[in-house]
Formats: C-alpha cells, structure tokens, sequence
C-alpha cells in the first residue's frame, strides 16, 4: 500500500504504509508559497469509495467543519494517520478542491482494501485437511480485508510451522487474481515450498577441559541435536530452532554450574551453513574454576530449626557447589516439583507470605560460604473459597473433594491435591479444571475460585473384545454421577437422577454360548461424611454349549460382593484400603473341570471368600491420560481354611467333594509408573504378578479363580471362575491353556508374572474426544508351581495402538501386536494379532 498526500497547487507530500505502522509526512514537501496558511475548513469532498461518505469519512478523519487548519500542518497530517489506522482503505490522497477567501475545501480520494475470494493451498503433502487446517488457523475467510500486516503475517506464520519441523528454507508465495463472479474480490493461491529438511551436522565445544563434547551434547543441549542414527535420532530428531538454542545455551551454563563451575561463560557462538547446506555450531567456553560448599547459616528462621532446614537442604560443607540444585532445594527457580523444597515446606505449613534467599555471603579459595536469609511473616489461612461450572453435579460432591477449605491453613500441596481429586472424579474435564488464587497480604487470607467444566458422566457402555477364536460383547448402561436420594424424583430424570457422585452399572454380556448378567453401585463417600467408598454387586454368568456329541454342557456361577474403599491418612493420603467379601455358588452339568489328573463332569462348588487390597493412587493429572505418578496395589485373597477344622481324609474324598467350599488364598502384586520422556511423550511401565495355593497339600489349589494368560484380559474371573491376564500378540488365554475352546483340556496356572513398556503420545486432549497412540513391548507366563517357575520365560511380544475416549462410549482401542514365542498349543511363534478394546484397560 501507498500514502500520497497531494495538494492540487499548494504541496505534495507521500510516504508509505505496512501494517500498523503510522505513516510519516516528507520533510521536503512541495508546495506554493502563495497559498499557504491557515483557513477554515468549510466541507470534505470524498471520491473513489462507495461505502462511506463524507459525513462518517470527516469522522474517521476527527476533523470538524468550521475549524480552523493548517496548510499544510498537522491536523491534516494526523487525519490521514487516522484514515490508515482504520485498516479500510488501501490508498489515500488528499487535495485541496477549492479556497474561497479564508475557507478551503478539501478532497479526499481513497481506494477499499480488496476482500479475500477463494483460498486454494498448493505444495506437497498439502491435501485437503491440511489446507483446511491452515486457512482456519490463519483466519483466511472470505471477505476478510487484504492488508500488507495479513500478508506479511503469512509469510512468517505458515513457514514457521515447517520451520519447527526441521525445515529451515520454508517459503511462501502468494499469487492472486480477481475473482470470477466478483471482481471485487481477490482469490489467492498460496503455493508452500517447505524445502528439504535441514539438519544439524555437528556441534563442537572448544575451552571445555573438564567435561566432554559428547557429555554436553547429551546434557545440556536437550533441544539441539546433531544428527544421530537409531532410536535417539527419531525420539529426538535433528533441527535448528533459534529459540531452543538459545534455551540450550542457558542450559549449558545450568549445567556447568550444576557441577561446581560457578563462573563459567559462553565466551563465544557461531552457527552457519556448511557445503551440503546443514548446520554447524560452535560454542567456545571459558569454563572457570571448580568450587566447593564452605558454611552454610540460616538466618530469620524461627517456626523451624537449622538442623532441620538442613535436612531438608541435603548439602553440606565439602559438596560440590552445584548452584542448581542448591537453589532449586532452597526454592528459588520453582524449587522441586515433588515439593521437598524449604520455600514449599513453608508454605506447605502456612507460611504463604515468606521469603527464603540464598546469598553467597563470601569465597575462600575453592570454597563458597552460604547464608539462606528467611522471611517467615505470619501464617496466611484460606478466606473465600468459591467455585463455579458443575451444572450438573451438586455443590456438596465438589466441596467434600477441597482441601482448601475455609479457615484451614494455606497449603500449597493442598491446591495440587484438590486438583488431582476433581480431576480423578471423573466428571470434569482435567484439561479445563483452573483456580484463581488471590493473596490477602493486609490480613494473612487467600482467596480461591475454582472453574470447572462438567463432561459427559453417565456411558451407553458397548464393551467388545474378540480372541480366541470367540467374540464378547457388552451392552449396558453405566451412570457415574449418579443420585440414589433422588430416584423416586421423576423431575430430576435427565435420564436419570445425577449430580451425587454416585456409580449404577447394569451390565449384560453374551457371547457365543455365554451369557453375563450383573449390577452395581457404588457410593464414594460413605453417608456422605468420609471418604470412604461402598460398592456392592450382583452377577450371573451362564455357559451352555454343545460338546458335539449332542449333549449340553452347562456352567453356572452366580457372585455377591460388597466392600469397603477407605482412604488412608498414612504415609499420606495417596493410599487407600480396600476390605470385602465375595460369595460365588458355581453349579455345573455334563461340564469338564480339571483336577489335577481327573476330570469331573456333574457338581457344584461355594466359594467365600474375603478381600484385602491396599494401593496407592497418585497417577494423574487426567485419569485417561495419566503423564506422571502411579499406580501401585497389592493385594489378599482368602477363604476360612476349612479343612483345619475338620478331621478328614480328603484323599478318600471324590474331586467334587473336596472343593464343595472351595479353600484357599490368592496374592497379587501390580504397579503402573508415569513419566513423561521427550515433550508429550510418555511412557508407562507396568510389572505385576500373582500367585495363589491351597491351605492343605492334600488339596492343594481349586481348579477355579486360576491365572490365565494372554489376549485381552477379556471379561477376567467370569467366564468360569478363571482370572484372564492380559498379553497382546496371543490369544485369550492361549499361553496357559489352549484358546477357549480348549480349557477343558488345561487347568489353568497357579503363578504369573507380566511386564509392559508402553510408549503413549496424545494426538488431542479435549474434551470431545480424547485421542493417543501407542507403542508397547510384553512379556508374561504363567506356571503351576514354584518348582518350575522362572521369571526369564516369557511369552514376548510387540506392537502398536490407539485409543480414543469419547464421553458417551468410554475408551475404544485397536492393537496391532506380533507374538514372538509358541503358545502351549502351537508349533510355531503366534505372530501378528489384532485386538479390539471397549471400556478395557491393559
């Protein structure tokens, strides 16, 4: 765009405009000398637009008939300014019409900026998605205003995105015309040239002494890689990104500091491009002197004692100077994220107010004489604790989850708590979950507001899973908001009562030739008071099929269950204790069951059993996509010995009559870690293991609640009492006993250990649908005595995944696994498997 300002015989003046950029008047205007001066403004003349006229042209200009201007002069220099401020018009040119006496007319003739037509992307890999995503991301709509600050943004935006992609030579240009069926509008076609990817050859250190090129590369340039080949160069790959560099080169002083160079300096860099057009960087260090911690003094502190803040410290007189870790434990720099700071110790105990300060007090030789200044101030209490958002669960479920409660003393570890316990409830989107904090230094109070936003709670639950040559499938209805106070209430049916936090889930299951039916509900806080979580269930599964000799084979197994969740205070309150009892009746026809070396056909057998289970949850912050923390449990299954009490010889006893009330215990070990690798990529680490066995050696362990595995873990302990472990790459149940149709023949195992490494990436985290994909490596077994049990003989496998969670539906996920070893039934490795998941969690 241009600026001229014309004056028909008096000056010309021009200048030129970008953006937002305010134009300039020439200093040498031309003018005649004969006709300057000052005059009254007596009426604006506008040409060349359409839209506007003069009355609302005046007012953009902020000129007034019948004021006084000069000529030339500023008022009319700054109308112009304010005509281009509009972003409306493409050029501007102002003459003088006509003078009569003291009154001037003046003309002004603006150009409209062009609208935008038709948007069309050309380049590789652009295909129509992609366009879309760029036109949508840059706010390319029709009609939208041509200006140079659009054009010049585009130019920088779209080629940034190729840029932090590796490809340093991205360009764009753009090339219009006029629209077809209006011509004032401009139709553009943007052709990307993203180039080829540019890579980082080398990059050498020189003045390092002490610590090595490839140690710094690895530790202190976590973002500028040169190239690698394997595994590193993919999770990591090479790329030049100003912005990171610059991070890295902190990092690097970090670093250093970190091991007692306390003085060291980037004396110099340099990056350019070499022969093949990569980069090369050079970074020359001055890497000073090493030092040592000499005293370390505490002063101001009263509420604690030196000795305990130096525990918490962990240095002492002699360590390494590490400067970074020093002040990250005395809480400068955001101090530790697990919280185990001095600063968070304070304000984990009230003391939101405080201050704590390292200083260099002085420096002796090698040595750095420490002093951590404290501010305690006063305790600061919480005020107003406000939160808004749940439309549909009721105030008293959100605030039984606060921690910040009023009158309470400020705990920062108590605001990561209650958001890690909204997130965990399942009824608000993690993503969204915010607090605003507001300080009352006057009178020692905080102030919280909470936001919230409700997802969908309540699932039409559609469970699946095919292996083993069958298909199961579930059909059900899953309310996990649910109010059972409110039930005899039609109003608040939406479909039906919500807002408690309470779970129902009514469930029916069938496959071919079985059949599950089964309720439960759970009330999270026990009367309403503690966090203490009641469920109870009822369930009955059916088996009947044909055994091809055209009789009917039939098991039926009917379970109770109820128990008691308890959240723990000790060691923290992460942990939680489960107490139960279960109570399982199985009843079986013309069925075979394998004990030991006999099979029986026709019986039954009872089961009660107790529960115990403690565990300790801390995964999170968003239960579908947990990205730090774990999962840890261990838990006891047991039934009465019975036989301790009674004086028998069970080895004269039929099968059916040894396990009439089955006995025995069951002990199972599991733990799931988070960590976040390289950016969003996380990865999880699973390991567990379980074994069971019989009180008497005459009876041993039943031929039920066995380990089976391999598949999915589909449907595991109800389809006849077996526990199915889940193994990708294999079949259900495929490594401890055949397929399914084939368990007749195996009586399952009575140990079994199972380890995964899962790498998970999240493609979209909002609230619509969650989306991430995977990547895992497997390994598991399962044996029938300690005597040939051995860790190192796993079934292995691997493959990759995805899983999509969606409100209404729960989690959906596809694996592609490839089994490397032989089943029990099989000659050959078990190869690729495909595996479907709805509402399932490996």
């Amino acid at each position: 765009m241009k600026f001229r300002f014309i004056p028909i015989i008096m000056f010309v003046a021009s200048a030129h405009f970008y953006g937002q950029v305010v134009p300039e008047q020439d200093t040498n205007p031309v003018y005649a000398q004969s006709q300057t001066g000052t005059y009254v403004l007596k009426d604006i003349v506008v040409d060349g637009v359409k839209k506007y006229t003069p009355a609302q042209v005046l007012r953009f200009t902020g000129l007034n008939k019948g004021e006084s201007v000069d000529i030339p002069g500023q008022k009319i220099s700054n109308a112009i300014k304010k005509l281009w401020e509009t972003q409306s018009f493409s050029e501007v040119e102002v003459y003088v019409q006509s003078i009569d006496g003291d009154n001037v007319v003046l003309k002004f003739l603006l150009q409209d900026l062009k609208e935008l037509g038709e948007v069309n992307f050309k380049g590789k890999g652009i295909g129509k998605s992609k366009a879309e995503k760029l036109a949508k991301d840059n706010n390319l709509k029709p009609g939208t205003k041509i200006t140079e600050n659009l054009v010049s943004t585009l130019k920088t935006n779209i080629p940034q995105d190729y840029v932090k992609k590796g490809f340093a030579d991205a360009k764009i240009t753009i090339q219009d015309k006029v629209n077809a069926n209006d011509p004032n509008l401009i139709d553009w076609t943007i052709n990307v040239e993203k180039g080829k990817r540019i890579k980082i050859d080398h990059i050498e250190f020189e003045g390092n002494q002490n610590v090595t090129d490839s140690k710094l590369r690895k530790k202190a340039f976590k973002e500028t890689k040169q190239k690698r080949f394997g595994i590193g160069g993919i999770l990591k790959p090479s790329k030049f990104l100003k912005e990171k560099y610059e991070d890295d080169k902190e990092s690097l002083i970090d670093y250093y500091n970190s091991l007692g160079y306390r003085d060291a300096v980037i004396e110099s860099d340099s990056v350019w491009r070499n022969k093949n057009n990569n980069y090369e960087i050079n970074v020359k260090l001055a890497e000073g002197k090493k030092y040592y911690i000499g005293d370390i003094s505490f002063i101001g502190n009263a509420a604690f004692s030196s000795d305990y803040l130096s525990k918490i410290l962990g240095y002492n007189k002699g360590d390494i100077y590490d400067a970074v870790g020093f002040n990250k434990k005395v809480g400068e720099d955001g101090g530790k994220e697990d919280d185990s700071d001095i600063k968070s110790m304070y304000m984990n105990n009230g003391y939101l107010f405080s201050s704590v300060t390292p200083i260099e007090k002085s420096v002796s030789g090698d040595s750095i004489n420490l002093e951590i200044r404290i501010s305690e101030g006063e305790k600061a209490t919480w005020n107003k604790v406000t939160w808004s958002g749940n439309t549909t669960t009721h105030d008293h479920v959100v605030l039984r989850s606060l921690l910040t409660k009023p009158g309470d003393l400020f705990s920062k570890s108590n605001i990561k708590r209650t958001y890690f316990d909204l997130a965990s409830m399942s009824f608000f989107d993690p993503q969204q979950i915010g607090q605003d904090i507001k300080p009352n230094p006057q009178d020692n109070t905080v102030d919280v507001h909470w936001t919230l936003v409700e997802k969908g709670s309540s699932q039409v639950q559609l469970q699946a899973g095919y292996g083993g040559n069958s298909f199961i499938g579930t059909l059900g209805l899953t309310f996990n908001n649910f109010s059972l106070r409110n039930f005899l209430k039609l109003k608040d049916f939406k479909p039906v009562p919500q807002g408690d936090g309470q779970t129902l889930s009514i469930q029916a299951q069938a496959g071919q030739n079985f059949q599950n039916y089964g309720i439960s509900f759970t009330e999270p806080w026990l009367f309403g008071t503690k966090p203490t979580a009641l469920s109870v269930s009822l369930n009955d599964s059916r088996v009947n099929y044909s055994d091809g000799l055209g009789s009917s084979q039939k098991l039926n197994i009917f379970s109770a269950s109820a128990g008691l969740n308890s959240r723990l205070r000790w060691p923290d309150d992460y942990f939680s204790l489960y107490t139960g009892v279960q109570f399982q009746s199985y009843n079986f026809s013309n069925y075979p069951f394998q004990f030991g070396n006999e099979t029986e056909y026709n019986g039954s057998a009872k089961n009660f059993s107790f529960n115990v289970g403690l565990s300790r949850n801390s995964a999170g912050i968003d239960p579908i996509f947990p990205t730090t923390g774990s999962n840890i449990e261990a838990s006891v299954k047991f039934t009465p010995p019975y036989s301790a009490f009674r004086d028998r010889d069970y080895s004269s006893l039929s099968n059916v009559e040894k396990y009439k009330w089955m006995e025995f215990y069951k002990v199972k070990l599991k733990g799931d870690i988070y960590n976040e690798v390289i950016g969003k990529l996380v990865l999880r680490t699973t390991g567990e293991m379980g074994f069971m066995d019989g009180y008497n050696s005459q009876l041993g362990a039943p031929p039920f609640e066995r380990f089976y595995v391999g598949g999915t873990g589909l449907f595991g302990g109800r389809y006849d009492g077996r526990e199915l472990v889940p193994l990708r790459g294999y079949e259900n149940a495929s490594t401890s006993g055949g397929t399914l149709d084939d368990i007749t023949q195996y009586g399952g195992g009575t140990i079994y250990n199972r380890f995964a490494l899962e790498l998970r990436y999240p493609v979209s985290m909002n609230q619509t649908a969650k989306i991430y994909v995977l990547s895992f490596l497997e390994g598991g077994n399962v044996w029938n005595s300690w005597g040939t049990y051995n860790p190192f003989q796993l079934k292995r496998s691997a493959g990759v995944g995805i899983r999509v969670y969606m409100g209404a539906f729960g989690l959906i996920g596809f694996d592609f696994a490839y089994g490397f070893d032989k089943t029990i039934m099989g000659s050959e490795p078990a190869g690729w498997k495909t595996h479907f998941l709805m509402n399932q969690s490996l």
